[in-house]
């Protein structure tokens, strides 16, 4: 029960992200039963901009250091939301570098800010408990 809890909270998560459909036909029914057509947001990858290479690039780090997925269900959660949360800031600060929109640039300047003190509460709390 508790390993079908931890993938259900994960596959939400990772659609959440608007993550890349898995291999596996079973995350790939989850992405489309929630609504999620991930293969409309694929871009040949000699088509991408700048920008879109640096979002890319930002997102695959982000679901790859998601991957690792420890039994306990309070790690799994300070792991995968440690890697999010980075990925967010990361995701900002690309935005920052490229966006032209002041509410834009205004919104990603407020998730870093939000998201790096979350970040250290998480590490500190990982840290307690010998997980980092």
């Amino acid at each position: 029960m508790k390993n079908a809890l931890i993938l259900l909270a994960t596959t939400a998560l990772l659609a959440a992200c608007n993550a890349e459909p898995a291999k596996d036909e079973t995350a790939a029914v989850d992405h489309a039963a929630m609504g999620h057509d991930m293969g409309a947001m694929a871009s040949p990858a000699g088509d991408l901009t700048e920008a879109q290479a640096a979002y890319k690039a930002v997102n695959d780090k982000m679901h790859a250091d998601m991957m690792d997925i420890p039994a306990d269900a309070d790690l799994a959660f300070m792991q995968g939301m440690l890697a999010h949360h980075k990925g967010a800031v990361a995701m900002s600060e690309v935005a920052l570098k490229y966006a032209k929109d002041a509410q834009a640039r205004d919104l990603a300047t407020r998730v870093i800010a939000a998201q790096k003190a979350e970040i250290e509460e998480m590490e500190t709390w990982l840290k307690a408990r010998g997980a980092q």
